[in-house]
């Protein structure tokens, strides 16, 4: 046998079973092609990232003013010109300071904390951290924009309210038009001083021209921020000391700032690494799904050449020439498989583009299509069809030529089918065959079962994922909300005595009801040997009429330290032990200092996010903090709406802000909505390899059954109790696949919930879920796919040639 006849021969085969064939090759399509897309995102992020940075001027160095603080236009630039020579090759100042935006429409109130930016506009505008405004979103600022009342309103707060392109919105006490929606690199994730992550929906940053900015904020001819950008080859460590020694004796008390102390930029690429190890083993889940599947159901295509290759034996042919022929057609697979993933890899990553760019709306995104990582995949998918087509030639060929030519009929007392004897089974031959045909064949059994498990494991993970965060999501809201949706957090500025009048006018409001005083601050705690976990601690009256943690006991919890479910696992404490909180204290001049507390953990709350963690009042003085309030809890008086109280606080002496208790968790819900989007993608392709699996299992069980139907033929049996016959055996093995598919989705689920997605997002504590409508579609798949999909044989069946079929030397 030639080479030209055995690529024509294995031409032959293809074409015979090109519909298994073809089902094969885009089961390896799906695994390598998901494989690539999600491998890329590392790419893609960290690439889009550095351009969209790049593109808008990111600075080298920020030197910051200390909180209300100043100097003259001109005087931080002056502050440099000790400095050597070509050491900075561009500077500019700035005035940024805090605000409030009301930006209410006709049908809802948007009254918010922000930030006023104030840069140079003029000769071409600002350099370092320009201003960027998507085509469509209105224009960014001019020479024109000098001391008009213009602004550029932060795009990612104007897209969640909704917000037309341009408009008007109230800065402080004057009303300003906005040109349009913006973005700049300090904000392309928006996270308040407070260190609030998701902050668009209750933070407002406007930028404008300085001089406007100045105007504003009451401040003329004064800035408070200077950035800098570096000449070529300066080290920035170097620039930095240097920089800070020259503001030292200027009493602006600066803090100088590198590009990695701004909260968006280390969050935008620390979490690249993070995440891209979370959906690198999804990604290999899928493969090894797809390519697990593609091995059992090219290793059956082969055993059912058996007897081709057992007379290719007897026939005197060598052991080599026989098993290139169905490697030949491996390979075939193999290649098909590659250059259909090429296709499947372009759709995902079309389908997932959008996703990324709506999650993180930046300038610049690369995603480009990743050929390094696509080949990675590749490799697998090729190499493991080749390997599966190996083994059962191998198998087939190393037995006596006439045990490979035997018909199915030698082995019918093989395998588990013994059991039958002991089974409360109706006696029946028809009915005991189907069973009979599993039993009897257990290692073929367990291959197809597991084929179909691969995919139904990837399809709970894939759907269980979606059901978990929405659940977890579902747990915050319940804890958050509780019997008062309508609560308020007042924000205050600085800190007040429970009955300073700033404190007991907002009391007074007759829009507002209930108060409760809060005390927020930031602190750590740790125990020996764990990592320490930072907390936001509320302190507040958990007998108060507004809200308190969910806790068993509230009097009991008033007692020590209540924390979240996830910071007790993490640090390996239960109710009774003792934890070390950081946590700031006041010292002797006036200022804040931060000292070590050991408290015991008095109860577990059941919120989702670690860093959650809450105090009763009384526990004030064993911290050593003063009897004070910077935050409170409201509730609208009878009669008033969120709203109402909103306005009656808005410019209220000593509010910073007032928001919705039910704002920051529609931010959450919102941004983990857009995080579950990347598995509404993969979704449609998780259930395309699933119902291949399962179509071609049926399918190659019925060629593989195709001698027993003849035979029945013969015998008179009717096409309906043959196809009904098929069917039971079908349903048999979708049972079993679901069985094994659900059960190890599960377990893998339950790994990537709780330890991969600890490592990858620590601060949020996910339940494992599965809900009933992602059970019903693996049962839909893993049984009534595999059992329904004999009916598509029926044709074949028909038109069976059953002296042909019968023949025992073809």
């Amino acid at each position: 046998m030639g080479p030209l006849f055995l690529l024509r021969w294995s031409a032959r085969d293809l074409r015979r079973r090109w519909l298994q064939v073809a089902a094969i090759a885009l089961i390896i399509a799906i695994g390598t092609g998901v494989y690539s897309a999600l491998g890329s995102t590392a790419t893609w992020r960290r690439e889009s990232n550095d351009a969209s940075f790049a593109a808008l001027g990111m600075y080298d160095l920020r030197v910051k003013a200390a909180e209300g603080v100043d100097a003259p236009v001109g005087a931080m630039l002056a502050a440099l010109d000790g400095l050597p020579a070509g050491f900075v090759e561009r500077a500019e100042e700035r005035l940024v300071v805090p605000t409030q935006v009301d930006a209410s429409t006709a049908g809802e109130t948007v009254l918010v904390p922000g930030r006023i930016v104030g840069v140079d506009v003029t000769a071409g505008g600002p350099q370092l951290n320009q201003v960027w405004v998507e085509r469509g979103d209105g224009r960014t600022l001019g020479a024109d924009d000098v001391g008009a009342s213009t602004v550029v309103l932060e795009r990612k707060f104007a897209a969640h309210y909704d917000l037309p392109p341009t408009g008007e919105v109230r800065v402080g006490g004057t009303t300003a038009r906005y040109v349009g929606q913006g973005d700049s690199p300090e904000y392309f994730f928006v996270v308040t001083e407070e260190g609030g992550f998701f902050a668009e929906a209750n933070f407002a940053v406007v930028f404008t021209s300085l001089e406007t900015a100045q105007q504003l904020a009451g401040r003329v001819a004064r800035v408070n921020d200077l950035l800098i950008r570096l000449a070529p080859g300066v080290d920035r460590a170097e620039a930095r000391r240097a920089v800070t020694t020259k503001f030292t004796d200027t009493g602006l008390g600066v803090t100088v700032l590198e590009p990695r102390d701004e909260d968006a930029y280390r969050v935008l690429y620390d979490d690249i690494d993070s995440d891209q190890k979370f959906w690198n083993v999804f990604a290999a889940l899928i493969l090894a799904g797809a390519t697990f599947g593609a091995f059992n159901l090219a290793s059956r295509m082969v055993e059912a050449q058996r007897r081709e290759i057992g007379i290719g034996m007897a026939l005197g042919f060598t052991r080599r020439r026989l098993m290139f022929r169905p490697l030949l057609v491996g390979v075939e697979i193999a290649v098909l498989g590659v250059v259909f993933g090429i296709g499947v890899g372009l759709a995902v990553d079309a389908a997932l583009r959008p996703v990324f760019t709506g999650m993180l709306p930046l300038p610049v995104w690369h995603t480009d299509f990743q050929p390094a990582t696509f080949a990675r995949g590749a490799a697998l998918g090729f190499v493991l069809p080749v390997l599966a087509t190996g083994w059962p030639v191998w198998r087939a060929v190393k037995v006596q030529p006439v045990d490979a030519i035997a018909t199915t009929n030698r082995s019918a007392r093989g395998g588990l089918s013994r059991v039958l004897r002991h089974l409360p089974w109706p006696r029946s031959t028809y009915n005991r065959m189907p069973v009979g045909d599993v039993l009897r064949t257990p290692r073929r059994t367990s291959l197809t079962a597991l084929g179909i498990a691969a995919a139904l494991a990837a399809l709970i993970v894939t759907l269980g994922m979606v059901d978990s965060f929405l659940q977890t999501m579902d747990r915050h809201d319940r804890e958050v909300l509780q019997d008062h949706p309508d609560r308020l957090a007042v924000a205050l500025q600085g800190f007040h005595p429970p009955d300073a009048p700033a404190v007991t006018a907002i009391a007074e409001q007759p829009e507002v009801g209930a108060v409760q005083p809060v005390l927020r601050f930031g602190g750590q705690l740790s125990v020996a040997d764990r990592r320490p976990i930072e907390v936001l601690v509320d302190v507040t009256p958990f007998d108060g009429g507004v809200w308190h943690p969910t806790v068993p006991d509230a009097t009991a919890a008033m007692d020590g330290l209540v924390i979240a479910r996830k910071a007790a696992r993490d640090l390996g404490v239960d109710v009774g032990d003792r934890v070390t909180v950081q946590h700031p204290t006041p010292d002797s001049t006036g200022g804040l200092r931060i000292v070590e507390t050991t408290m015991v953990v008095s109860a577990v709350h059941p919120s989702p996010f670690r860093f959650a963690a809450y105090l009763d009042r009384r526990q004030l003085s064993e911290l050593g903090l003063p009897d004070v309030v910077n935050q409170l809890y409201a509730l609208p008086a009878a009669g008033a709406s969120t709203a109402d109280v909103q306005r009656a606080l808005f410019g209220q002496p000593g509010v910073a802000s007032t928001q919705p208790i039910t704002a920051a968790s529609t931010v959450i819900r919102d941004s983990m909505e857009e995080f579950v989007a990347i598995f509404r993608v993969l979704e449609l392709f998780i259930l395309l390899l699933a119902l291949l699996i399962a179509y071609n299992a049926a399918t190659i069980n019925t060629d593989e059954r195709r001698r027993e139907h003849a035979t029945l033929f013969a015998f008179g049996l009717p096409l309906r109790r043959i196809v009904r016959m098929d069917l039971t055996e079908g349903v048999i093995l979708g049972v079993l696949g679901t069985i094994v598919g659900v059960s190890l989705g599960r377990a893998v689920l339950g790994w990537m919930t709780t330890d991969l997605i600890g490592d990858t997002m620590p601060e949020l504590g996910l339940d494992v879920a599965i809900s009933p409508a992602t059970l019903a579609t693996a049962v839909a798949l893993g049984i009534l796919a595999v059992a329904l999909a004999p009916l598509l044989t029926i044709r074949r069946l028909r038109r069976m040639d059953i002296p042909g079929t019968l023949r025992v030397v073809e």
